[in-house]
């Protein structure tokens, strides 16, 4: 959803993961020391705002309804 990636090693192997799909270690283990930390928290956030006004839309539509 994001398109940001980090890089993970996961049963042996390293792979390209996108933050979001992270578990809380590996984002703990990989952003701990890092100073991009910040820049991946302004990516996540805002590309959930952009979400959230796309679900809020399809709601105004009566497309989709709140749970």
């Amino acid at each position: 959803m994001t398109g940001a990636y980090l890089r993970v090693l996961r049963d042996g192997k390293w792979e390209n993961i996108e933050v979001e799909y992270l578990t809380d270690e590996e984002r703990q283990e990989v952003l701990k020391d890092d100073d991009r930390l910040m820049h991946w928290l302004h990516l996540v956030c805002n590309k959930l705002t952009s979400v959230d006004g796309l679900l809020k839309g399809l709601e105004k539509d009566g497309i989709i309804k709140s749970v």
